[in-house]
């Protein structure tokens, strides 16, 4: 029985661990973090291609513990209704799509607290070297180990995220806290705001224990801002002083730096949303980035989730690109039984195309959404903005 390490523990990891074991591979993960992951994450859409891939894994998750949206509007300053468009959408949580994919993984080929340092390779064996001096040796290496891979860094050291010009802020507060005409304004709806080069984007999610009850769910905004490398460094810098790079821990974001965003969002946003972000208890600070890579497979090395290719969040296709990159690989593997070389070349040419066309994709809508000038067709941007058809447009187009 052929031997696959995979390299990462998260849902990309855990995608390719159950689809590449339902094929008849023997599979172990190695996570480099020794704690659960569970807690991770934050809102998401919910897509059928999703669903679908879950279900060939075996982890299939109940649609019902998404909160179900039916309109996009659009907000003024004021917090009055510009546009009100029909789309259906299901908001959810990250943790409801890792949780029944893990629960498919046996503990038992999960191996957590093993951080990845390099890999070496010799004909059809394949050896992974972890920090501690520990090796595992098979025949193919799946990384999955996200957008700092270590891996993909050992073969294309010159590829790293590249940041966008803008970052986000996101924030978090029981729906319960909303007033009665916020509340009766938001619940069915993702909310868009567009003040000149910037956008807000808020919608209802589960609440604590998944809990999709009016009432008891949590309330959810990604306000994207431009920030030069300038501000970039000062937004990350902790009271220490120390620069935390494109990603700052939530703890140690200055209170001026919070205070500041809470200051501009009165002034900028529409009054509800605003309420959000003085509310929030601890908001979320990242820098945008996406990244390209310009090969998937090494050897008997193949990339996929966001060690290949990071999207920016327009696309809401994380996730589900990570499951499909999972689907694609097993599909291949699979038709050709004992020649993982030609299944690589095959996956490679196949995800190449998939993930430059979802990339490019969400830097014209982030292009389109956060104009200097200001949005000029903002139903068109509502109506792009993570739409249940775009994984599937995208991947026919790359496809040809």
């Amino acid at each position: 029985m052929p031997r696959a390490l995979v390299i990462g523990g998260s849902v990309g990891g855990l995608f390719a661990a159950c689809l590449l074991r339902e094929i008849g591979w023997d599979v172990a993960v190695f996570e480099k973090s020794a704690g659960d992951l569970s807690g991770r994450g934050a809102g998401l859409g919910l897509s059928s291609e999703l669903f679908a891939v879950m279900r060939r894994a075996g982890a299939e998750m109940n649609p019902a513990i998404g909160v179900p949206c039916t309109w996009l509007l659009q907000l003024d300053r004021s917090g009055a209704v510009l546009s009100r468009i029909e789309r259906r959408w299901t908001a959810g949580i990250w943790s409801r799509v890792y949780q029944p994919l893990r629960a498919a993984v046996p503990d038992a080929i999960i191996f957590p607290g093993r951080a990845i340092e390099r890999v070496t390779q010799d004909g059809a064996r394949i050896v992974a070297h972890f920090a501690g001096g520990g090796t595992e040796a098979g025949d193919l290496l799946v990384a999955c180990d996200g957008a700092l891979s270590t891996v993909r860094r050992q073969f294309l050291s010159e590829v790293e995220p590249r940041y966008a010009g803008y970052v986000a802020w996101r924030c978090l507060v029981a729906e319960q806290l909303l007033s009665a005409d916020a509340h009766a304004l938001l619940s069915d709806a993702l909310a868009y705001s567009f003040p000149p080069g910037e956008m807000s984007l808020s919608m209802p999610i589960p609440g604590r224990g998944d809990d999709v009850r009016p009432g008891h769910r949590s309330y959810y905004v990604i306000w994207y801002r431009p920030a030069a490398p300038d501000q970039l460094r000062d937004l990350m810098t902790d009271q220490s002083g120390r620069d935390h790079g494109l990603a700052i821990p939530p703890p140690l974001i200055r209170a001026d730096v919070i205070a500041a965003m809470r200051r501009d969002a009165v002034a900028l946003l529409p009054p509800m949303i605003a309420d959000v972000m003085a509310r929030a208890e601890q908001p979320l600070l990242q820098a945008i980035t996406d990244l390209e890579a310009p090969r998937l497979a090494f050897g008997r090395v193949a990339l996929l989730g966001d060690a290949a290719f990071v999207a920016r969040p327009h696309v809401a296709a994380g996730i589900t690109k990570a499951a499909l990159d999972a689907a694609a690989l097993a599909e291949e593997l699979g038709a050709s039984p004992g020649d993982v070389s030609s299944a690589l070349a095959c996956y490679e040419a196949n995800r190449l195309s998939f993930g430059r066309a979802l990339v490019d994709y969400s830097r014209k809508l982030g292009a389109a959404a956060l104009a200097p000038d200001g949005i000029r067709d903002p139903e068109r941007v509502m109506r792009e903005y993570g739409a249940p058809h775009l994984v599937h447009d995208v991947e026919r187009t790359a496809r040809g």
